[in-house]
């Protein structure tokens, strides 16, 4: 193996002890650091550089490490200048560590942060390619989960902390535009249409009296519950957090608005990146980064092709069974399909009773699904998982997503759940499976459980890895008949035949330069349903879909393999130990991990 030899366990007080004590890297010290200081110093750094990243991760207090939750994180060029450095200064110290010693878990760990900062650093040539203007994950979205949703409430600092921050909007908004303006000099600015919906949403978002905006409803709600204030301490409070929105929040969002409304002038209807000054090599690392392969975009693109065909064919003979044949056009066949069952009693009414039920039907199939883990997997992660519904500010430009919990002993992972339209009652056991258990959380849990883990595994989200995870967890549940009739099965087939289509749109509008409405139609015509929010999301976010297949293809053959070379030896549960013991790791790492899994299971 090329870089580990057996598993330890991972020492918290370690940890502890040296957020405390203090630096290492460069300290002077003729020892050499052990691997475990110098994973907690970058992970420290890093932190310092982000008070937001420090408030979402809910850090115990007894890990020593200081969070200001009254600032902002520093967007400026300058900022990103800071970061790369302290990129660079731990890649150095990394690829010159010496490794014999390192435990399983620290070799798998060292190696997977150091592709996540020569990733990081690959991609700071394109620093200035990546939109800032997006509707889906722009900084009203982010800056407003950051408040809402991740923001403490225990004490009366914590009502002053959340004020200073919403003070800061004015500088946020600054900075930005410093960037934007870097990007319209560059020729690199987001499509017209997609500027277009940015600004719908930040009109939306200050259309309300600033009495009204979520930002003041989430403080007058939560400045309720801080003990030992009185009414005059909160009254002042809340007066403090409405005037900052109206004097700082809200004229951020004007400014941003008539900024974007003029720029607007300097771009175009070209949806894929390769417009850019080297757009094409830019696309070429969208896809290395999310995929963690080598694969080029025409191979992307011609699995897309083939994968659409075979998944179409298992789609039509279900098709059959329920007597839906039509013209043989599969859009045609699948609208039939919708004008016959997209209807009560499979859909939810509509209104808050619908809401409702529908929430707690998700929760139930979580549920059941815990009974059943048991029979695929060695470790049933303690952590649990619950449903909330997505919050409704960004029910707009959000789907059905998962939040990893925090360091927060009492935290859980929460599925989220678009509650904006009705859900269809087949199709909810496939979206759990991939969100919550067995997919993301499943996959998280295990490796925040895990004797190895180091928490600076936190920092970084490996696509190919956590996206292929879930959408194998969706197969893996068919395999195991969770699906109890054909129309849930046609649920499963069409979440993966929607991830196969991606891979042809995503590659098509960025590699292959088509138009957004070329894309739109082979969605339409692939799939049986389109929407311009959904093809937006793959112009503003490049590569970023492809990652869900490549990576679920990788699982599936690297099982394979497995299967194959250890003969009547192999054991499901165990391989899933395998690949999940260590959390996410790029596809090469992986495919090392899976081959010492062999090594040791062979007869």
């Amino acid at each position: 193996m090329k870089y580990f030899t057996s598993i330890s366990a991972f020492c918290i007080v370690v940890f502890i002890l040296f957020c405390v004590s203090g630096s290492v890297v460069g300290s002077g010290n003729k020892k050499a650091p052990d691997i475990q200081d110098i994973f907690t110093e970058f992970f420290r750094e890093y932190l310092m550089l982000k008070p937001e990243t420090c408030t979402e991760l809910k850090l115990p207090d007894e890990w020593g490490i200081r969070v200001d939750h009254g600032k902002l994180d520093d967007v400026s060029v300058e900022a990103e200048d800071r970061l790369y450095a302290l990129y660079e200064k731990y890649r150095d110290v990394l690829q010159h560590y010496d490794e014999s010693g390192l435990s399983q878990s620290e070799l798998v760990t060292r190696a997977t942060l150091l592709w996540f900062l020569d990733d990081q650093l690959t991609g700071k040539k394109y620093r200035y390619h990546v939109y800032i203007i997006n509707p889906m994950f722009g900084f009203h979205n982010q800056l407003t989960t950051l408040m809402t949703e991740h923001h403490p409430f225990h004490r009366i600092q914590d009502a002053e902390n959340y004020i200073e921050r919403l003070e800061q909007y004015p500088t946020r908004i600054e900075q930005l535009i410093e960037q934007i303006e870097i990007r319209k000099k560059k020729r690199m600015l987001t499509p017209r249409f997609i500027i277009e919906t940015f600004v719908a949403e930040l009109d939306s978002f200050i259309a309300v009296p600033a009495e009204e905006n979520v930002l003041y409803a989430t403080f007058e709600r939560k400045v309720s519950e801080i003990k030992g204030l009185d009414e005059i301490q909160r009254t002042a409070l809340m007066q403090s957090a409405l005037r900052a929105i109206e004097l700082s929040v809200y004229p951020a969002y004007k400014k941003m608005m008539q900024y974007i409304k003029d720029v607007k002038f300097f771009t175009d209807e070209k949806a894929g990146v390769w417009k850019m000054p080297d757009g094409v090599q830019y696309y070429e690392y969208c896809l290395q980064h999310h995929t963690t392969t080598r694969m080029t975009p025409e191979e992307i693109h011609d699995i897309g092709l083939m994968e659409v065909e075979r998944i179409q064919g298992e789609i039509r003979e279900l098709y059959g069974e329920l007597g839906i044949n039509g013209s043989g056009l599969y859009a045609e066949m699948t609208a039939e399909y919708w004008q016959r069952y997209y209807k009560e009693p499979y859909v939810y009414p509509a209104g808050e009773l619908g809401a409702q039920q529908t929430i707690q039907d998700y929760q139930s199939v979580i549920d059941d699904m815990y009974e059943v883990l048991p029979s695929m997997f060695a470790t049933v992660p303690h952590q649990k998982v619950h449903v909330e519904r997505v919050p409704m500010y960004k029910e707009r430009t959000a789907g059905t997503y998962y939040q990893p919990a925090s360091f927060d002993p009492a935290s859980e992972g929460i599925f989220y759940a678009n509650l904006s339209y009705p859900h269809f009652r087949p199709n909810m056991k496939t979206l759990t499976y991939h969100e919550a258990i067995p997919g993301h959380h499943l996959q998280f849990a295990i490796e925040k459980e895990s004797t190895g883990y180091h928490p600076v595994k936190s920092l970084f989200f490996i696509t190919g890895y956590a996206e292929g995870w879930a959408l194998y967890a969706e197969k893996l549940v068919r395999e195991y008949h969770m699906y109890s009739d054909v129309h849930e099965q046609l649920g499963n087939l069409r979440s993966e035949l929607f991830r196969a289509v991606r891979l042809v749109v995503d590659t098509g509008i960025h590699w292959k330069k088509w138009p957004r409405e070329q894309a739109y139609e082979y969605m339409q015509e692939n799939t049986g349903w389109a929407g311009y929010g959904e093809i937006d999301r793959y112009i503003a976010w490049p590569g970023q879909a492809c990652a869900y297949k490549i990576g679920e293809l990788t699982f599936l053959t690297l099982r394979d393999i497995a299967q194959r070379q250890i003969g009547n030896a192999f054991d499901i549960k165990t391989f899933h130990t395998a690949v999940l013991e260590h959390g996410s790791v790029p596809l090469d790492i992986l495919e090392e991990l899976v081959e010492e899994y062999i090594d040791t299971r062979k007869e």
